[in-house]
């Protein structure tokens, strides 16, 4: 496909050619015309002058007799001022001459054989029942246009009166000078026009570049913001339409960056108010740990994990023991602070990947993958000594708080609900045997 550049180019070159050569086109007929208006303007004034000296000298014009007499004058003026090749000898004038509207030209007026019968203008006039006074080359003296023919006449007046008509008859006749010059106009006009080429094509081709760089800029910017980077702004060099284009484009990206920025943030601020709500809707109010529902569904994917590919996976089921001494003997706002601190201690204690959940009241469920029965034995021995350390009087005079532990490693059951009624079982066996106490299947209790 032509760049946008070519067209460019090619649409300027072209217009600028096409201007040239129309000029070069009607300059000489415009110039031609001209010559031919200026010699009717010139035939017209000297008719006028003629008939007017002619009125003056002999009193008379509307009868037919004038219009011979005029028409013979004029005949004969005309021959006396053209220049013959070999121009005869004058004779005076004797006493027997013929006077000048005798009628029959003087001897001195008669035309010279050898002589040019060029004439600059063809040009008929006649007078005013339209007899022809001067024919031209289509008419003769003494004819008479039709009706027709005389409408389309041009009027000569004198002093408010029409006196004559005037019509132009077969091509104009240029004179030797006239065509010079129109020739010299024609040779002016192709070299002008040969030099306005040579100088239309590199300008064009400037011209172009410059229009098509501000046009590049602001491509390369629109498709670099189509691949996320909002940051742009095109260079102003100009106050055309593509300076505007590219005012508009700048203020453009400036709004969108801007209307881009609020958006990310009201992004961001929506994300993090959507893993609030899920932090919410997974956790449990008091104590911040996993609620029961979260805990399910994610163990249920450890469970599996484990089964398929033969890791080691415990579940743990903790109480606090004798809670319900805690909240009838310091009230249950101190029961409650005894659960955040309990759950405090679980979080602390364990790995990333494990799960901690408040499981109901004051049991707590926890899960531990990759774990051997050895290593969470391990874990929550050490989980219960530090929660039976912790400095429970400066949340209560003489509080002291324990908790118990049951551990299962039992992974085949086809369901993780089993390993948990397996952890409840042994959870109340350490509860029976004394509380605060880790049982597990695989391992001696711990005290």
């Amino acid at each position: 496909m032509t760049s946008l550049k070519a067209k460019l180019v090619l649409a300027l070159i072209s217009t600028s050619l096409l201007v040239v050569i129309i000029i070069a086109i009607m300059t000489p007929i415009m110039v031609e015309h001209e010559f031919v208006e200026h010699a009717k303007d010139a035939h017209y004034g000297r008719f006028q002058a003629a008939i007017e000296r002619y009125i003056r000298e002999n009193n008379s014009w509307d009868t037919e007799k004038d219009a011979l007499r005029f028409a013979i004058a004029e005949e004969n003026n005309r021959k006396l001022h053209r220049t013959p090749r070999n121009p005869p000898p004058m004779r005076p004038q004797g006493q027997g001459d013929a006077p000048y509207f005798s009628g029959l030209p003087p001897p001195m007026l008669r035309p010279d054989p050898n002589a040019s019968d060029e004439r600059p203008f063809a040009f008929v006039l006649t007078d005013t029942q339209g007899h022809i006074l001067h024919g031209g080359k289509d008419y003769k003296i003494g004819q008479k246009l039709t009706e027709e023919e005389l409408s389309g006449a041009d009027s000569l007046w004198l002093k408010g009166r029409l006196v004559a008509y005037a019509l132009s008859s077969g091509e104009p006749d240029l004179s030797t000078a006239d065509l010079a010059y129109l020739h010299t106009l024609r040779e002016t006009l192709f070299f002008s026009a040969l030099g306005a080429i040579v100088f239309i094509i590199p300008f064009g081709i400037w011209e172009g570049s410059r229009l098509v760089r501000t046009l590049n800029h602001l491509t390369s910017a629109v498709n670099r913001m189509a691949e996320g980077d909002f940051k742009q702004q095109v260079p102003v060099k100009s106050e055309d339409e593509v300076g505007v284009l590219a005012k508009a484009f700048n203020l453009m990206n400036n709004q969108l960056r801007e209307a881009y920025k609020n958006l990310e943030d009201s992004r961001n601020k929506v994300a993090k108010q959507a893993e609030q709500l899920r932090e919410l809707s997974i956790r449990d109010e008091l104590t911040g740990l996993y609620n029961r529902r979260f805990f399910n569904e994610e163990v249920k994917v450890l469970h599996a994990n484990a089964l398929r590919y033969g890791n080691g996976f415990c579940l743990v089921l903790g109480d606090i023991d004798f809670f319900k001494r805690i909240n009838d003997g310091y009230s249950h706002v101190i029961g409650d602070e005894v659960l955040k601190q309990v759950s405090k201690i679980l979080m602390n204690s364990i790995r990333n990947s494990d799960i901690v959940a408040r499981y109901g009241g004051e049991e707590m469920v926890l899960a531990l993958p990759n774990t051997s029965p050895k290593a969470a034995m391990e874990m929550m021995e050490r989980i219960r000594k530090t929660i039976e350390q912790h400095p429970w009087e400066k949340t209560a005079d003489g509080l002291t708080v324990t908790m118990s532990f049951g551990i299962c490693d039992e992974t085949n059951g086809e369901h993780f609900e089993h390993m948990l009624a397996v952890a409840d079982e042994l959870l109340y066996k350490a509860k029976n045997n004394g509380r605060n106490q880790v049982c597990s299947l695989s391992c001696s209790q711990v005290h």
